[in-house]
């Protein structure tokens, strides 16, 4: 029974089979449980990323002792350093970034009625286009009533409005000078029922207001506690995983069975290079772009350049799509802030200074000939994953990318090696 159990196993066409239903269940499970997993998913890219820190930290020894230093100094090392580069980031960052947003502001709020015309122009020939609709949304919602808010701040009061409260004062002393007690009762009832029917009419819409305020609060809560929970797990698990990652790796290895152990380690030993060596790299890549591109952008002169640089580096982690989001962002402010376009060029320049560094010293350099994932598939991957379950497919995007390779490079070593392909 047993050997024929094996023969099954053996069987090419029922491992694809078994793999494929392996495959797919754990995709119905990320599905369906991908609100929770993103936590811990978070926490897990954490603890992969910091354990050969921690690592370093316990194969070191106390000075003038042989003890080794406990994996728990090294986590509180890596919770220190982040926080205090966190914070140290935040202070830089958000007063630059206040500053850039106010400058941009005030360069719209000065430049646009001189564009006021060509753009509904714009509109009105291109009405059609999702974009234009857009733009004629965020007119109408956000620039116009700034613009007559401040015109009716020099503009005098409503002429009728004025004429209602002079009627008004000239027919109150009419009023008082009655002296009849049951006309000035008549008319107070009537003010009271005019008063009372105004009432009445706003209401449902005071009860609306009121009741969407709660309901507002009710779910801002919930939201915040979600939150806050979620952080916690991630905090708590992170720390967990990089107390016991080595232990929890020896457990996994200690799952195949010894026939099958050292080709299955071999197989993950090339996922974690190809994974490590990713992550690692494509940090150290992205912040030393950021960097680049901020120190050109604010060269340039152009506003924001902190933020826009850090969105350029940072989004190279989907290739190529930072760099050209960077050079629009870069491009339209520099034309509302300077109105040429010898400064777009030099937003060009810097741009394409960072790529040519990235390719020709950065990248060899940090990360050299050991990743294998090419900028097409990792893109491809970013897509179909993200498609299918949302952020969390962001997260798995590059793992699974890289598993398949790996698997895929097995597939044909084993079907070069074979007697079909040798035929």
């Amino acid at each position: 029974m047993e050997k024929e159990r094996q023969k099954i196993l053996e069987n090419l066409w029922v491992r694809v089979l078994l793999i494929g239903l392996s495959i797919i269940i754990f995709l119905v499970l990320c599905y369906f449980l991908r609100g929770t997993l993103i936590s811990l998913l978070l926490a897990f890219i954490v603890a992969y990323i910091f354990d050969p820190v921690v690592d370093f930290f316990e194969r070191r020894c106390w000075p003038f002792t042989r003890k080794h230093i406990h994996r728990g100094f090294g986590i509180v090392f890596i919770i220190i350093a982040v926080l205090l580069t966190t914070a140290g980031f935040l202070t830089y960052a958000i007063p630059k970034t206040t500053k850039g947003i106010y400058q941009v502001g005030g360069t719209i709020k000065k430049q646009y009625p001189k564009y006021e015309t060509t753009i509904e122009a714009w509109i009105e020939k291109y009405g059609n286009i999702e974009l234009a609709k857009s733009v004629e949304s965020l007119m109408k919602g956000r620039i116009e009533p700034i613009f007559k808010h401040d015109h009716e701040k020099i503009t005098p009061a409503n002429p009728e409005k004025e004429a209602d409260i002079k009627n008004h004062d000239k027919q109150e002393p009419s009023d008082d000078q009655e002296s009849d007690a049951g006309k000035e009762s008549r008319l107070q009832k009537i003010r009271l029922t005019e008063m009372l029917g105004g009432f009445k009419k706003y209401i449902p819409q005071v009860v609306s207001f009121f009741l969407n305020i709660v309901k507002n609060i009710f779910y801002s809560t919930f939201g915040f506690v979600g939150i806050l929970v979620n952080f916690i797990i991630f905090g708590v698990v992170s720390v967990y995983l990089l107390m016991d990652f080595n232990i929890i790796a020896q457990n996994i290895k200690n799952i195949f069975p010894l026939s099958k152990r050292d080709r299955a380690i071999s197989l993950l030993s090339r996922v974690n290079n190809n994974l490590r060596s990713f992550l690692r790299g494509q940090l150290i890549i992205c912040l030393i772009l950021s960097l680049i591109y901020s120190i050109g952008l604010t060269i340039t002169g152009v506003p924001l350049s902190f933020l826009i640089g850090f969105i350029g580096g940072f989004g190279n982690l989907i290739p190529y799509v930072g760099t050209g989001t960077g050079i629009v962002l870069a491009s339209a402010l520099a034309l509302f802030q300077f109105h040429d376009f010898k400064h777009i060029i030099y937003i060009l320049i810097t741009f394409g200074v960072g790529q040519i560094l990235e390719g020709t010293v950065i990248t060899p350099r940090i990360m050299g000939k050991g990743l294998g994932l090419s900028p097409v598939m990792i893109i491809l991957s970013i897509l179909i994953c993200s498609q299918l379950l949302g952020f969390l497919g962001l997260l798995l995007a590059v793992p699974i990318a890289s598993t398949v390779k790996v698997f895929i490079d097995e597939f044909f070593l084993k079907y070069k090696s074979s007697q079909y392909y040798k035929e």
